[in-house]
């Protein structure tokens, strides 16, 4: 009911889609029945029909524009409703009107029985076709959105990796100043003073270093690469939903089948085409399972249209059985049932289409983005480890010399020591990252990522002290990583959000508790499905917020035995 009702409001329950399904569904077994039952009268019925559906159709026109306008949703849903009840029950005076007028014959059947059937009929395809057609439009334009995410992110990584690259000839620049300032330091007579002015030098230095592992990298105004239109003639044929075909024509004859034959007949009716659609079922799924994923191939036109004939014709001899002197109105269910097969199967098809697109768009930015936090971390952690060599190491050895030269001048092994000493650390802002470096990298792994991800939306990041030791570790690190690019990932989708709030905090001793915060509205049809087994995605006033828990696992106790050993 969420989903119906989000599409009754949502400011597009009728569509060209709409429009073009009910031509089809009126014009063909939704049609009056005018004079003696014959080929001749089904073929006047169709006339009518799209005659009246076109009179109709222009009183709707008028409120599909308005339901756009209109910004109250409770507004909308009248406008909505009230317009759909209107139309379904004047269509079968208006469809008299038109057959007095052409043929000069009335339309048969009860005006109330034939209202209610339009209703029915009309509630439940316009229901069906706007649910689909809101699921799809949300699930091309969360594609839509996330391609836009993945080129800024793209860009961003692309000028990350550059920073990346000339991380080691910056850091070259930077240690071949400062041992050309220590030998000009040397040369002379060093004393306290030119020692401590060294010593800021390379404080200085070490404050530029730490600066530029901070820098966020932006990305230029990228141009978003236009999504490749849909090419007309490229839809599959898939077999429709379990029971969805032969319940939905016996649910829309079920109130004339009352009419002619009792609610007994109406009964029967229904639990046939359950029947009939299950058998039909059976069939186009035999040994037709795609690989991969549980999903059902396409099917062969001449496959799908000989099924659903026969359907049909299946159909037409249970209308027959019930009512045998219906007349022509009983060859209906022959070309009924195929066209709503193939309006259910392609709809099918659309939304798996649509949910491909934003399955594979969404795995592609995050997988952006976490491409990106390891380029991210490599152009950073050199920056970082030289910020600490130099300031614990180098800047370390200058206080101790600086307090050898204030008493007395150096001696020549003492200066070479220094000189030693403080070229070893420059050695070592050099080195390739040793695995004590690479094994820490989860210390910055939330930091990289958000820098990653600052590229296509603002981060507020809000990190509990309670939550650094939990942090540290390598194995939690990577799942609140995991659930943070979920919920940013949700962030851009859902909403489009371009600012975000990411919160880590302690819950007990045992565990962490991740939130992921962005403006926006989480739409009904969107709710099922999000989040993870880990994760929880719900609406908290004007924000989205995705939550987890992460527990911490014990740290292993060291034995005794093993420390003596």
């Amino acid at each position: 009911m969420r989903v119906w009702w989000s599409a009754v409001v949502g400011g597009a329950f009728y569509t060209r889609w709409s429009a073009l399904v009910s031509l089809i569904v009126a014009g063909v077994f939704s049609v009056p029945s005018i004079g003696a039952p014959s080929g001749e009268g089904y073929l006047r019925g169709v006339v009518v029909a799209v005659l009246g559906w076109v009179v109709l159709a222009l009183v709707i026109v008028p409120v599909a524009i308005a339901e756009r306008r209109v910004r109250s949703a409770a507004g909308r849903a009248v406008l909505v409703l009230g317009a759909l009840v209107t139309a379904a029950a004047s269509r079968a005076a208006v469809n008299d009107a038109i057959s007095g007028a052409l043929f000069a014959l009335p339309t048969g059947g009860s005006m109330i029985t034939r209202g209610v059937t339009n209703l029915v009929t009309a509630l439940a395809l316009f229901s069906i076709v706007a649910v689909i057609t809101t699921r799809h439009t949300a699930r091309r334009r969360a594609a839509r959105r996330l391609d836009e995410a993945s080129a800024r992110l793209t860009a961003a990584r692309a000028r990350s990796g550059l920073d990346a690259a000339a991380a080691h000839d910056d850091l070259v620049a930077v240690v071949a100043g400062l041992r050309s300032s220590r030998e000009d330091l040397l040369a002379g007579d060093p004393d306290f003073d030119t020692v401590r002015a060294y010593a800021d030098e390379v404080r200085a230095a070490s404050h530029r270093l730490d600066a530029r592992s901070r820098r966020r990298r932006t990305a230029p105004d990228t141009p978003v690469p236009r999504r490749p239109e849909r090419v007309p003639g490229r839809e599959r044929l898939v077999p429709p939903p379990w029971l969805t075909v032969g319940p939905l024509y016996a649910i829309a004859c079920a109130p004339f089948a009352a009419a002619a034959g009792g609610p007994g007949v109406a009964a029967a009716g229904l639990a046939a085409s359950v029947v009939v659609d299950a058998l039909a079922g059976v069939l186009l799924r035999s040994g037709r399972r795609a690989p991969g994923a549980g999903r059902t191939s396409a099917v062969s036109p001449l496959v799908f249209g000989a099924v659903w004939v026969g359907a049909g014709l299946a159909m037409l001899g249970v209308t027959f059985a019930l009512l045998p002197d219906i007349g022509s109105l009983g060859f209906v269910p022959v070309l009924a049932v195929p066209v709503v097969a193939l309006l259910v199967s392609l709809c099918r098809d659309a939304l798996h289409r649509a949910r491909d697109e934003e399955s594979r768009a969404s795995a592609g930015v995050a997988r952006i983005a976490s491409d990106g936090a390891a380029d991210e971390w490599a152009a950073a952690a050199p920056f970082r480890r030289a910020t600490e060599l130099l300031h614990g190491g180098v800047q370390g050895k200058c206080v101790v010399f600086a307090a050898l030269v204030d008493e007395r001048a150096p001696a020549a092994s003492e200066v070479a020591a220094f000189r030693q000493a403080t070229d070893a650390v420059f050695d070592e802002i050099l080195a390739p990252p040793s695995a004590d470096l690479i094994a820490a990298r989860a210390v910055d792994a939330l930091d990289a990522l958000l820098r990653a991800w600052h590229a296509a939306v603002s981060i507020t990041r809000v990190v509990d002290p309670s939550a650094r030791a939990g942090l540290a570790r390598t194995d939690v690190a990577d799942t609140v990583v995991m659930i943070v690019t979920e919920g940013l990932v949700n962030a851009v989708k859902h909403s489009g959000a371009r600012s975000a709030t990411v919160a880590v905090a302690g819950v007990g001793d045992d565990g962490l508790r991740v939130r992921v915060e962005s403006p926006g509205t989480l739409a009904p049809a969107s709710r099922a499905g999000l989040g993870s087994a880990a994760a929880r995605i719900f609406q908290e006033g004007d924000r989205v917020v995705l939550e987890a828990d992460v527990a911490l696992p014990p740290v292993p106790a060291i034995r005794p035995e093993a420390v003596a050993g």
